[in-house]
């Protein structure tokens, strides 16, 4: 009965979709112009929400770089040999430059419910991972997390959305529950460098220092600013026992 409940609502939606479609076309969230219908049948971006043109010229970081110096590191390097070596976080990986694309989309994965947008942009990020030499060391995937107050007002978690898809990508287990946020943080948009690191001082946790003893891990998250927040992340891992921590984000700013 549950079967047929599922493949009615299933049919319903697609149905419902196809008539908004029909009335409404829809439009490239980037450029605006309209997505033709052979587009929106291709679940290899998001579909309805950016054309292929637009999806395909998103500008991509060809090296991890130093989350400090922001330099790009060659392919054997594991931290920047020019900046201190006791940063607890070994370096980062991102997509791509937080230009005013990038911002649209996730902008709308973040706060319009777009979840398409995010998990496709999970799953490039997650190919891209998948050909670093480096990535085959790790142990975990830790998403950065909200605060339960906030998750509960947003409804969701974007990064542990992404963190989902790098996982089933790289193949490389998701541990959601290892690191808490303990401290609800004040927006970090308009905050100093300064500011930030105070901000995100003290406010995450492990829960189980046990699990991570040895291991290294790949922590998520969708924007880097100035990184202070995934060098809090990194150093109360590693205060627990990891190994070593890398970064892997969606964007980073100003590198």
């Amino acid at each position: 009965m549950k079967t047929k409940e599922m493949e009615f609502q299933k049919t319903f939606i697609e149905i419902k979709d196809s008539l908004l479609d029909f009335v409404f076309p829809p439009h490239c969230l980037l450029c605006d112009s309209f997505i033709s219908s052979d587009e929106t049948n291709d679940d290899s971006y998001p579909r309805n929400l950016v054309c292929r043109s637009c999806w395909d010229s998103l500008t991509i970081l060809p090296h991890p770089f130093c989350p400090l110096c922001r330099s790009l590191l060659d392919k054997e390097l594991r931290r920047c040999p020019k900046c201190p070596q006791s940063l607890p976080l070994s370096l980062n990986r991102s997509l791509g430059i937080f230009d005013p694309y990038y911002q649209t989309l996730i902008h709308h994965f973040k706060y319009s419910r777009k979840f398409s947008i995010g998990k496709n942009l999970g799953r490039r990020l997650g190919e891209i991972l998948k050909k670093e030499e480096f990535a085959k060391d790790f142990d975990y995937i830790i998403p950065v997390p909200l605060h339960r107050s906030r998750k509960r007002e947003r409804g969701y978690d974007q990064s542990r959305i992404l963190a989902g898809e790098i996982s089933k990508t790289v193949s490389i287990p998701l541990a959601e529950k290892i690191l808490i946020r303990n401290k609800k943080t004040k927006d970090q948009t308009h905050l100093t460098v300064e500011e930030r690191e105070r901000n995100v001082r003290d406010a995450f946790a492990v829960r189980d220092s046990s699990l991570l003893w040895g291991k290294r891990v790949i922590l998520v998250d969708d924007v880097m600013t100035t990184g202070a927040t995934l060098q809090e992340c990194a150093g109360v891992l590693k205060d627990a026992g990891a190994r070593e921590v890398i970064g892997v984000t969606l964007v980073v700013v100003n590198p």
